[in-house]
């Protein structure tokens, strides 16, 4: 598990008294399994950081069909799109999210507020390009997954599943992990079965 302290310092080294205005505008959260963080429609005005747990984003379509978007996680393969819970759309331009937001395994988070992150932009210019950093990696791995999404097949994607979230992804409902890979369960049960018959080769 990265802490977010861990992270932020990948990025730009950060002194103890710049880590300390840091840690007062953030306060620790648990979500029990089941919980709802965010809804369809809500402005996002917090950022969440998972130190634990799993946390799913889901987009319902105009038929009321359920459609998972994103997993959040932290493990030692996690990078930051699956570090951040947040819808970063909504949280920058103050619109309602598109997106909802629910807890799939028991989870612990580390919060801070737009109000006091845009703060504290103003007062440092050190955490205004960490800030810069953030919402860079942010794109580039939005870009990395849409490229994956375009050319490497349902069994490639699940397997880089497997090993990002070794430990986590049976953990998850299978019909979660069909959606997000975009085929049906039935789809995702022959591919596990294939993978399962050629490491029995």
């Amino acid at each position: 598990m990265q802490t977010l302290r861990e992270y932020i310092n990948s990025l730009v080294s950060v002194k103890d008294k710049e880590w300390e205005v840091f840690n007062k505008i953030l306060r620790s959260h648990h979500y029990k399994k089941g919980d709802i963080i965010n809804f369809k429609d809500d402005i996002w005005t917090d950022a969440m950081y998972i130190n634990s747990g799993i946390i799913r984003s889901y987009i319902i379509n105009s038929e009321g069909r359920d459609f998972t978007r994103q997993l959040y996680f932290n493990t030692s393969e996690s990078h930051i799109g699956n570090l951040f819970v947040i819808d970063l759309t909504s949280f920058i331009t103050q619109v309602s999210s598109y997106r909802g937001f629910e807890v799939l395994e028991e989870s612990e988070v580390v919060i801070f507020s737009r109000k006091d992150l845009y703060a504290l932009y103003d007062t440092s210019k050190k955490w205004e390009r960490i800030g810069r950093h953030l919402n860079e990696q942010a794109y580039l791995d939005m870009d990395r997954y849409y490229y994956s999404l375009l050319t490497k097949t349902t069994k490639e994607r699940y397997l880089y599943l497997t090993k990002t979230m070794a430990g986590l992804i049976e953990k998850v409902p299978q019909y979660h992990i069909a959606s997000l890979l975009g085929v049906t369960p039935v789809t995702l049960s022959r591919i596990k079965k294939e993978i399962a018959n050629t490491e029995k080769k």
